[in-house]
């Protein structure tokens, strides 16, 4: 009987020894999740500053596109009203742009002008 009881001994000894260990480990565990909670709100308020930050940059980007988009319509409108009406003088020629060609027309009335000032000069 006597053997038994020590049997009986050894496994609640066993039993508690297993017990304070899981407990040991819960607690570093407990300890681990708490140190995790306590960084959580720090690791969100890093999440929004960089999610404010990023849509900002979004948003900049945007506006400068929008921006140069309405530039090269400017660019494209004023090029195709001086190809439509290019004696328009309200609109100034665009630089780097070739002039246009003289016609037929006014190089024949611009040298009847050089040949009447060359001859009355004679």
């Amino acid at each position: 009987m006597m053997d038994k009881t020590d049997q009986a001994i050894e496994r609640s000894k066993k039993t508690v020894q297993d017990t304070t260990n899981v407990g040991t480990e819960t607690a570093a565990l407990k300890a681990q999740v708490v140190n995790e909670l306590d960084s959580i709100p720090f690791s969100i308020k890093k999440a929004s500053q960089l999610v404010k930050e990023l849509g900002t940059q979004v948003a900049t980007d945007r506006c400068i596109m929008a921006l140069l988009f309405l530039i090269v319509i400017g660019v494209i409108a004023i090029i195709i009203v001086k190809l439509v009406n290019p004696n328009n003088k309200d609109i100034r020629d665009i630089p780097g742009l070739a002039p246009r060609a003289m016609t037929q027309e006014l190089l024949w009335s611009a040298s009847k002008k050089f040949l009447k000032g060359s001859s009355n000069g004679l």
